[in-house]
């Protein structure tokens, strides 16, 4: 059988793309590798702009609203909340019930899902594309007239059959997930928290965190390169995370505690070609800076679907209909783009320790804190024009950064790093 579209990989990026495709009558299937319930090495962070792109989840994904975020710098360090807890910054869930919710949404909108099943060969004809699946142990070949790529960066080897970009800069994340009574994570955690700890003598291109759950903690760290033994060294000995996992106990996912994975650090170039899309990490959707993606793969999802079924009404799958793609995804290189200018910042200047501790000592001002807490989404997509109604927090902000860096730093350091915040700025 034939399909309009072939799906490989059923992450959010891909899942999200099935349900749209599905819901207007598109002929689409999706191959995922793993078992419908496979762990992610992924801290389940949502932040707002999930719901207000794409709905409420039902509660039983959720396994908490987030109400503060926590910056941690290696001497000091700041609680951004608001005093009257009406503020949520976002919502924390486990990946695989996250990933297993959106497949089933796309299975009730028409859409054929296939587990167990991965995409390991293709090969792009005339008419249509042709797949190879390898599911159990039995090998199948799947037609279709367009393919979209939704398999992280482990799907390298399908971009180089096709001869496309792919992501070659990458990042590497390690992550645990123990358990805690959900008292406990009250009483350590206060509730719904992203706590992020940046350090360079412990991820020098990167942070280690904690996102708390009901009833645990997903505790990890991104950097260029992770190991193990570095990782269990930290939260054995780390002044501030060790106290707060005592007596946590490990949570194991098909036999494993401790699982890592390949973030892309790089976006391309070309996120589609003849009869082909790529979507989310496979794209190199992620934010540069936090290293967040779950929006983006979800975005990027639903723009493919929409491009999809123009080219069905069109029968048109060229690479030269399919640019049209690229035009929708604007916001979100425009997006990542801006937090490229914050981990060139951050990562690259040789000030990290420097900069986050000083952010940190700013925020600690109440009456900015709150503000910044309220507006944080905007602020993080760097969108504002500079007479937006919130763009002064924005500059009154880079005014105390550069004002207290000028009195720590040499005049050749505080050219160096003027020239990079002014770079990093977040309002056009």
């Amino acid at each position: 059988m034939k399909y309009d579209v072939i799906i490989a990989g059923g992450g959010p990026g891909g899942a999200t793309c099935a349900e749209f495709l599905a819901k207007n009558g598109v002929d689409v299937i999706l191959f995922e590798k793993g078992d419908n319930n496979r762990y992610k090495a992924c801290a389940g962070g949502l932040m707002w702009h999930n719901e207000l792109d794409f709905g409420s989840l039902p509660p039983e994904i959720i396994e908490r609203d987030v109400d503060h975020l926590i910056l941690h710098g290696p001497t000091e360090f700041v609680d951004l909340k608001s005093d009257n807890n009406s503020t949520k910054i976002g919502q924390l869930t486990y990946r695989n019930r996250l990933d297993c919710y959106l497949r089933e949404k796309a299975i009730r909108s028409g859409a054929i899902i296939e587990t167990n099943s991965e995409v390991f060969n293709i090969s792009c004809h005339k008419d249509f594309v042709e797949v190879e699946v390898k599911s159990n142990s039995h090998i199948k070949r799947i037609k279709g007239d367009a393919i979209v790529i939704a398999t992280g960066v482990h799907g390298n080897k399908l971009h180089r059959k096709l001869k496309i970009d792919r992501p070659l800069e990458i990042e590497q994340a390690i992550q645990a997930e123990y358990y805690l009574p959900s008292h406990v994570v009250e009483e350590r955690f206060g509730g719904g928290v992203y706590e992020l700890f940046f350090n360079s003598q412990i991820a020098s291109h990167g942070y280690t965190w904690i996102f708390t759950k009901k009833e645990g903690v997903s505790v990890g760290m991104c950097n260029k390169n992770v190991d193990i033994k570095h990782f269990q060294e930290v939260l054995k000995h780390h002044p501030i995370i060790r106290p707060k996992l005592e007596g946590a106990k490990p949570i194991e996912f098909e036999g494993k505690h401790i699982w890592a994975a390949p973030i892309p650090d790089r976006i391309l170039e070309h996120i589609y070609g003849n009869k082909v899309i790529l979507v989310g990490d496979a794209a190199g959707f992620i934010d540069r800076f936090t290293y967040e993606g779950i929006w983006h793969a979800r975005m990027s999802g639903r723009l493919a679907a929409e491009t999809l079924i123009k080219a069905k009404k069109k029968s048109d799958y060229t690479a030269s209909f399919l640019l049209k793609y690229q035009r929708k995804c604007s916001r979100i290189f425009e997006i990542i783009q801006n937090s490229q200018k914050m981990h060139h910042l951050v990562y690259h200047s040789g000030f990290m320790d420097l900069l986050i501790d000083t952010m940190a000592l700013i925020l600690q001002d109440k009456e900015l804190s709150e503000e910044y807490t309220k507006n944080i989404q905007p602020l993080l997509e760097g969108l504002l024009e500079p007479g937006d109604e919130i763009a002064h927090l924005g500059i009154e902000f880079r005014r105390r950064l550069l004002e207290s860096l000028k009195n720590k730093l040499d005049k050749k350091s505080f050219r160096k790093i003027n020239r990079l915040i002014e770079y990093a700025y977040f309002i056009k």
